[in-house]
């Protein structure tokens, strides 16, 4: 395996030549050797890596290929020392560990592990050519040293990736941990910085970081003025330093500051908080244009969002967009821009205590009168679903009824079909009239219309169908009847999955309605 890191801050071509290739080497001399100070050293940024360090360490051991690499890093050193253009330097750089696992007699092949892939576009200066990226361009095809890439802009990775680099990478989106997994991670972490915390505080600390691994780490790690977590109360202080001058403010202003050379920062601002808050909730442009009351057009608009989308501060789902749902964020936007925002300091202040995960459960029992109006939702939303199950029950029993009949025509069975020929005949389902009323089914043959009602009622709730449904649907089978079909005869049928009541049976009959109590 080899890692290697972009970072911030401008280099040249032949600067990043020997740092990539010092530290590539570094870490195969880690590997024969089993020596892992070596690989950490390599990827240790701290730690300057250059030629003379790795032939150094190499002279006095006996790895693999010992000479084969001594001549690679010599042949390097003279390189260094010609002027060639920076790109060639990025060339030969990235072409180093393909050429390295190509070597006849190098059994290993080699997986190129990169991350903050976008700084390589950013940062390293290639002359002329300023997407350096390209020089990845056959190297990617190389199975013998197969590359994987990531950075913390994903949004610019993946179309860098696909403007530069074609058809070279597939995307992988790596899912979120579960939630025990994460309180797991968590109470590792705070074992490691000695952090004084319980299962009960790592649920929580997992709650308000959104479960991203980087955000628990950063609320984790000490610093000065920071307090040690050992309750929940603990937490929000360490999460309010964070958000007020900690990791988490300055990788989120790194985000905003690279999105705001190019949209509009109030703008910006504005749509990232207005998502971040509406969690859940995804917008077309159009909605978001109409609900901020944004003064641009509908094209500089979607380039704004296009950008935005492109640092990873808002998602992008089936043309809608949506907050990252990243609770830090939020916390970031309001506790610095909000006189951009408009928000008055409570609303900040609010939002944390809203936010903590042992508030909302003291709030409930604070508040039943809240719980009960919440409950009322909840069992609203419970008898909807239950109304559209019990209706798609219904369709689906309609259509028993539907085939049976059909089945009744095809063998010439007595009764309600009787006289139907199976050749000329035809069906509706939810038959609707005028004034909105609906007849279940409607089987219309040469001579005869058949009109059914279709009833799908558990045992327990047969005493529910009654004489005026019995009447009302009488009256609308004969009012479609007069408009629709004057000149045939009409049959009326009644089904009911699980029978009816005895006291039903003499409507039935003075209507003229067959009826069955099966189906």
């Amino acid at each position: 395996p080899f890692y290697y890191e972009f970072t911030e801050g401008m280099r040249t071509g032949k600067e990043f030549f020997e740092d990539f290739i010092g530290r590539f080497y570094l870490q195969v001399i880690g590997y024969y050797t089993k020596d892992i100070t070596l690989n950490r050293c390599a990827v240790d940024q701290q730690i300057e890596v250059d030629f003379s360090m790795v032939l150094t360490q190499l002279e006095s051991l006996d790895i693999p290929h010992k000479t084969g690499i001594m001549s690679n890093l010599n042949a390097c050193m003279h390189m260094i020392r010609r002027d060639k253009s920076p790109y060639e330097y990025v060339l030969a750089a990235t072409a180093m560990p393909r050429g390295f696992a190509t070597t006849p007699g190098v059994e290993e092949q080699i997986v190129q592990m990169i991350d903050e892939f976008q700084y390589l576009n950013m940062y390293i200066d290639a002359g002329a050519e300023d997407r350096p990226c390209k020089a990845y361009m056959s190297t990617a095809e190389m199975k013998v040293a197969p590359l994987l890439i990531t950075g913390s802009l994903m949004g610019v990775v993946s179309e860098e990736l696909m403007r530069w680099l074609p058809q070279r990478f597939y995307e992988v989106i790596v899912p979120k941990m579960q939630p025990d997994e994460s309180v797991a991670m968590t109470l590792n972490y705070s074992a490691l910085y000695g952090q004084p915390v319980t299962p009960e505080i790592a649920e929580y600390i997992v709650h308000v970081t959104n479960n991203v691994p980087g955000r628990i780490v950063e609320l984790l790690t000490p610093n000065l003025g920071k307090p040690a977590i050992s309750s929940v109360e603990d937490a929000d202080r360490a999460l309010e330093f964070e958000v007020d001058r900690g990791n988490i403010r300055k990788d989120w202003d790194e985000y905003l500051s690279m999105a705001m050379n190019a949209v509009n920062h109030v703008n910006m601002r504005r749509i990232t908080y207005f998502l971040c808050r509406h969690e859940g909730e995804w917008y077309y442009p159009r909605d978001l244009k109409q609900a901020l009351s944004l003064e641009l057009d509908d094209s500089r608009l979607r380039e704004e969002l296009a950008l935005l989308h492109k640092y990873d501060l808002i998602e992008l789902s089936g043309g809608r967009y949506g907050g990252v749902f990243d609770r830090t964020l939020k916390k970031v936007l309001m506790k610095h821009y909000g006189d951009i925002l408009e928000l008055p300091v409570k609303d900040f202040d609010a939002y944390f205590r809203n936010d903590s995960l042992l508030d909302y459960l003291q709030e409930r029992v604070k508040c039943l009168e809240l719980g009960l109006a919440e409950a009322e939702v909840l069992r609203q939303t419970l008898n909807v679903l239950r109304g559209e199950h019990n209706n798609l029950k219904g369709h689906y029993y309609e259509r028993e009824v539907l085939l049976g009949l059909i089945k009744a025509i095809i063998d010439g069975e007595a009764g309600l079909t009787e006289g139907i020929p199976v050749t000329d005949f035809s069906y509706t389902l939810s038959f609707f009239l005028e004034a909105g009323k609906e007849i279940d089914i409607v089987l219309e043959g040469g001579q005869v219309v058949i009109m059914v009602e279709c009833k799908n009622y558990a045992p327990e709730n047969l005493h529910k169908i009654t004489e005026k449904m019995v009447r009302d649907f009488a009256d609308k089978a004969r009012r479609l009847m007069k408009e629709r079909f004057p000149k045939k005869i009409l049959r009326l049928g009644f089904f009911s999955k699980h029978g009816i009541e005895e006291k039903l049976k003499p409507a039935l009959e003075h209507h003229g309605i067959f009826f069955r109590q099966r189906s």
